[in-house]
């Protein structure tokens, strides 16, 4: 958890710049076409996530979950805090969004690989009773790190004018990765392999060549995942991040949406721990489906109400109730997509599914949302993209109760519970 905490502030704290951003290396453009310029780089670090999960997913199958993540940490170490040594356009020119670009892709190869690997590895060393709230606490960390960026980009609106935000100011978030990188690395060099993936070593089980048989023997498995994905990824990014930018679009200031932002991402991680133990009481499936319909009702007149708020508190509780319904389903997902999957294959499976779910609705919702509003001039216009995601979502919930049904999670059964007896349980 703390360690995808700090590689999500990484990969966060860009998307809560970027009306600052979009000043400082596209400062020609026009106002709506530099902020869309600025989404189009926040999403190309989307667009390279299914190259990074043929890279990163394969990795955790064939040299184990524990050295994976080492990687992936090291390599958001890195890129982050150089994007905050970035020359601007007004320096350099065009090479200024430039250098943004590649160091976004950086980013973007190392969240490939992140988030998934984390979840297998909370979900391997999990109980069965447990397991989904084992995992969701990976979620948290996801929800951890877009709060604690949220929380310094308000220190900042609070500290600093908006010239000095613009002068220096917007480099500090960036930089502040590099000891919470080398916070993450540290923790993660203690970490052991996982049981499951030591048994499949013992047995001779890993696959030798997990994307051949990825894609040969299981690719409809890697459908099942980008379609639960569909609604966490459009929701996650859309209501936490995308929001922010909505507000300030509203007519209130960069402080006013930044202090909504940090209270639905407080009041996010509180739902992701009841999302947790809705897991273990209900099962998958049922949730899911349930969640999905939610969002699929609920979604437009939510932003109507949102976009007709003339008070901050009043703004505060629809951009709330907005977020719930996504903040839910994102805590069931991590262990669905884990017990889909076989284990030998299932890192590049996982990886791969949610690389293609990241970089075809993940990186484009803001940019889409913004566009959307733009074309319509219907501020309720990205209520679509949420509903998008509900439908999709719903089918995969559906699948996931038919797969479930058929095979049983392949994980190992003999892992207990600290006050349940220790021996092995029948297999």
């Amino acid at each position: 958890m703390v360690g995808n905490t700090v590689e999500t502030y990484d990969y966060a704290v860009y998307g809560f710049l970027a009306t600052v951003l979009a000043q400082l290396f596209f400062p020609h453009a026009q106002p709506g076409t530099a902020l869309l310029s600025t989404f189009a780089v926040f999403g190309a670090a989307f667009v390279v996530r299914p190259l990074g999960s043929l890279v990163f997913g394969p990795l955790a199958d064939r040299i184990g979950r524990r050295n994976t993540l080492l990687i992936t940490v090291a390599l958001m170490a890195v890129a982050t805090p150089l994007i905050g040594a970035l020359p601007t356009a007004a320096s350099i020119g065009i090479a200024a969004p430039l250098l943004l670009v590649v160091l976004r892709l950086l980013q973007g190869l190392s969240a490939a690989g992140e988030y998934c690997t984390a979840v297998i590895y909370a979900a391997e060393f999990s109980p069965e009773p447990v397991r989904g709230r084992m995992t969701s606490r990976v979620q948290i960390g996801s929800v951890m790190g877009l709060f604690i960026a949220a929380l310094v980009v308000l220190a900042l609106n609070t500290a600093l004018s908006t010239e000095q935000i613009l002068a220096w100011g917007w480099r500090i978030p960036f930089l502040i990765a590099l000891p919470l990188g080398l916070v993450g690395l540290y923790l993660r060099s203690k970490l052991g392999e996982t049981p499951e993936f030591e048994a499949l070593e013992e047995r001779g089980d890993t696959a030798e060549a997990p994307t051949r048989e990825a894609f040969a023997r299981h690719w409809p498995l890697i459908g099942l995942i980008f379609l639960i994905g569909s609604l966490h990824m459009i929701g996650f990014y859309m209501v936490y991040t995308y929001v922010q930018t909505y507000i300030i679009g509203l007519g209130f200031s960069r402080l006013q949406a930044t202090l909504v932002t940090v209270g639905t991402l407080a009041a996010g991680i509180g739902l992701i721990v009841i999302g947790g133990h809705l897991a273990d009481r209900w099962g998958r499936w049922r949730p899911l489906f349930a969640l999905s319909i939610v969002v699929l009702v609920a979604s437009y007149p939510l932003f109507t109400a949102l976009s007709q708020a003339d008070n901050i508190a009043v703004v505060f509780l629809w951009a709330l109730l907005l977020s719930a319904g996504p903040a839910l389903y994102s805590a069931i997902a991590p262990v669905t997509y884990v017990e889909v999957l076989p284990a030998h294959v299932r890192g590049t499976l996982f990886s791969v599914g949610y690389g293609l779910v990241a970089a075809i609705l993940g990186g484009s919702a803001l940019y889409l949302g913004q566009l959307l509003v733009n074309i319509t001039g219907n501020p309720n216009a990205p209520a679509f993209l949420l509903m998008l995601g509900a439908v999709l979502s719903a089918v995969a919930a559906l699948w996931v109760r038919k797969r479930l049904s058929v095979e049983p999670p392949t994980m190992r059964p003999d892992l207990v519970l600290d006050d349940q007896v220790t021996s092995p349980a029948p297999r």
